[in-house]
């Protein structure tokens, strides 16, 4: 039997001025306004990105994330990624590098967060305006939530086997891991993850704000993010 994954998008190393016309139509503008740029300068223009952040979460992972240079510009489907890198470290380890997209439009977030009754969750809503489709790959999982229609939610029970199901159902599921597994964030804040391999749920945060600076600490490794961690000695 023959199988493959899909194409991986092409990536345009910077100042990526050799796009093709028909690639730069289909940019984001945020995406296109890359184009020309070296990675110092790409690297300010995302941080001019995220220079109104005040909450203090988001001041930790905004920290975490700022150690990154953007090296690239990736032709995707969603209106094109950046592509940054961890600062002298090893770029074909997942976890020293990440994609991302532009800024969700703010009318397509309301109606989005309105849909999961996360609309009046502040936490939640800022980290979907700074950090909404972050990705540690482009043709498998690995990302959060982006533009999906509608967004994913946790409704599938698996002929009730899941352990946790009842208390979680319904819950956003904000990433996929590449393992599987999803990470949930319910009507209350609350975050969990659902260990697809062990068919249960299993409370991660009590509030949107503790996980985010949990999984500030764990960019700061190369490891993909998962409910089961990295190795001891990973550094």
């Amino acid at each position: 039997m023959n199988s493959s994954f899909p194409a991986r998008p092409k990536t345009y190393s910077l100042p990526a001025t050799d796009i093709p016309d028909d690639v730069r139509q289909s940019l984001h503008p945020w995406i296109a306004g890359f184009i020309g740029l070296t990675p110092t300068q790409a690297t300010e223009r995302l941080h001019k990105r995220w220079e109104s952040i005040t909450r203090p979460s988001l001041l930790a992972l905004r920290e975490t994330l700022s150690l990154f240079e953007v090296r690239g510009i990736v032709d995707h489907e969603v209106g094109g990624l950046i592509y940054a890198v961890r600062k002298y470290a090893e770029e074909n380890v997942v976890g020293n590098s990440f994609y991302l997209p532009a800024p969700i439009d703010p009318k397509t977030l309301e109606s989005r967060l309105t849909s999961v009754s996360l609309a009046d969750n502040a936490a939640v809503r800022e980290f979907m305006v700074y950090f909404a489709g972050l990705a540690e790959d482009t043709t498998t999982a690995g990302q959060f939530v982006y533009l999906d229609s509608p967004w994913p939610t946790f409704t599938d029970s698996w002929n009730g086997t899941i352990e946790g199901f009842d208390e979680w159902e319904d819950s956003l599921m904000l990433f996929h891991a590449r393992n599987g597994c999803h990470l949930l964030v319910r009507k209350d804040g609350k975050v969990a993850w659902w260990v697809m391999q062990e068919h249960l749920v299993g409370p991660q945060a009590g509030n949107f704000d503790e996980w985010t600076n949990q999984f500030s600490d764990h960019r700061k490794l190369a490891w993909p993010y998962d409910p089961y961690g990295p190795l001891d000695d990973t550094q």
